[in-house]
């Protein structure tokens, strides 16, 4: 497909694992049949529109399609993951959700492998697949390939108006944005937040605050005056992040929690409100955010907030650092 030839460049060197497929970073030639696969539906594999939006959407979001990993029969590509590294060492990969007869199970671990330990060895300690739940055939292949079900993640969204106020801070309590002075405090009061949260729990103790921070940073467009500290008194109790979405009229709710303390005290209600007076400032129109499915209570929070459903998936996670990752048996 000519048209897409300005978008790509030739890939790394290829190697052979010693059997009848090869595992390798991808060619230039074959980026374009890559992503039909990464990009098909039932109805089969990508379409030329497709994998034009998608290029497109890499080039905005900074996402190299020369990343591509793949796993080849006789120049046939059979199953191709496209990994993301993001800062906080963790890396979301991009997969097919269609198997096939073509397509081995050692294949899909014997990749996965692959693709870890290029990563686990530059430094990356989790790898994450995001996949619609009703795909389950490949949710049970990652799983048998060492990657856990972390969560069944729910999108929300809804318009936000224009002119809302910013809430009123009750006497005894104030607010702050992100300093480098306040970091810390930011970093402590999260982690106090995870205590019996019902957000991904399984994440808890898989990350240190550094990373974790890193990682909210960079979702969207940081801007430290949309990431609010709430103190009562002197002590920070409760944190609001909010980030701009690159090339959308949006912003997304990176995180939103409070310490155990701070529960059930109207304090969530009041940070929903700041984030919506924080959009409507910004003069933005979207308020977006994902949120586990099992977390009952806060799935309340947003609902009553007019927040609406608009899609799921489910998030794979694989801690690289102690499982092996090593070559597997057919």
């Amino acid at each position: 497909m000519s048209s897409l030839s300005n978008f790509l460049r030739p890939g790394d060197a290829r190697f052979d694992d010693g059997r009848d497929i090869d595992y390798r970073p991808v060619q230039r030639s074959e980026i374009e049949p890559a992503l039909r696969l990464i990009l098909a539906s039932g109805n089969g594999p990508a379409s030329d529109e497709q994998v034009l939006d998608f290029l497109a959407f890499a080039l905005h979001r900074g996402i190299d399609v020369n990343a591509i990993w793949v796993a080849l029969r006789n120049g046939q590509i059979l199953w191709a993951l496209l990994p993301v590294v993001s800062p906080g060492r963790t890396m979301l990969m991009f997969s097919p959700t269609r198997l096939t007869n073509k397509t081995p199970l050692r294949v899909i671990r014997q990749l996965s492998n692959e693709v870890g330990n290029h990563w686990k060895n530059r430094g990356v300690d989790l790898a994450q697949l995001l996949i619609d739940p009703h795909d389950e055939p490949v949710i049970r292949a990652y799983c048998s390939c060492g990657f856990e079900q972390l969560a069944e993640l729910v999108y929300l969204q809804r318009t936000v108006g224009r002119n809302i106020n910013a809430p009123i801070v009750p006497d005894g309590y104030s607010l702050a944005t992100y300093t480098e002075e306040n970091h810390r405090e930011f970093g402590q009061t999260i982690l106090r937040s995870y205590e019996n949260s019902l957000d991904c729990p399984g994440l808890n103790g898989l990350r240190d605050i550094d990373d974790i921070m890193a990682g909210h940073k960079a979702s969207g467009e940081f801007d430290p005056n949309r990431w609010y500290l709430l103190y009562q008194h002197a002590n920070p109790i409760a944190v609001l992040l909010l980030s701009r979405s690159p090339h959308a009229d949006g912003v997304e709710l990176v995180y939103l929690g409070l310490a155990p303390q701070a529960r059930g005290r109207g304090i969530s209600d009041l940070l929903m409100h700041l984030a919506m007076a924080s959009v409507s400032a910004d003069g933005r129109m979207q308020l977006s955010l994902a949120v586990d499915a099992r977390n009952e209570r806060a799935m309340k929070l947003y609902f009553r907030h007019g927040m609406q459903r608009v899609g799921s998936r489910m998030a794979l996670i694989r801690d690289l650092r102690d499982r092996a990752t090593t070559s597997v048996l057919p």
